[in-house]
């Protein structure tokens, strides 16, 4: 089985398909999604896919066109955006009330507030009541 891009983005020059294989040095540049398989205990699963470009350039071209480390300068060929992140992704031991805000909190607001809402009247009432004798025995003998 061959592992090259599972999209190869409309691009199907210098791809052998009886063997799956393409030449690098024909085609200068592919892209696509990668994949990534774990090999545990003899059986090959797939477990993710890597979105990857390669380009193959002369010493003159990389030359003329610099390329920086991750997102340092000179960020071009290829431009490096910055990372699209989930809310989710942060330390939850830094900032916990982020974490139920997120995780709890957008789903399950209403029934909280109407918890937190009953257990205050229930206070009311039990303290209403607690109080209630003492409030009519001195409203009569005084």
């Amino acid at each position: 089985e061959a592992i090259f891009p599972v999209n190869l983005k409309g691009q199907s020059s210098g791809i052998n398909a009886e063997y799956g294989h393409f030449s690098l040095f024909d085609r200068k540049k592919i892209s696509g999604f990668w994949p990534v398989y774990s090999d545990v205990l003899g059986t090959r699963e797939l477990t993710g896919k890597v979105e990857m470009e390669l380009e193959i350039l002369t010493e003159e071209e990389a030359v003329g066109r610099p390329a920086g480390v991750a997102r340092n300068e000179p960020n071009t060929n290829p431009t490096l955006e910055p990372p699209n992140r989930p809310d989710t992704s942060f330390n939850w031991f830094t900032n916990p009330w982020k974490v139920f805000k997120v995780l709890v909190w957008r789903k399950y607001k209403w029934y909280i507030l109407l918890t937190v809402i009953m257990i205050l009247l229930i206070l009311f009432l039990i303290l209403m009541f607690y109080t209630a004798p003492e409030a009519i025995n001195s409203a009569i003998w005084n």
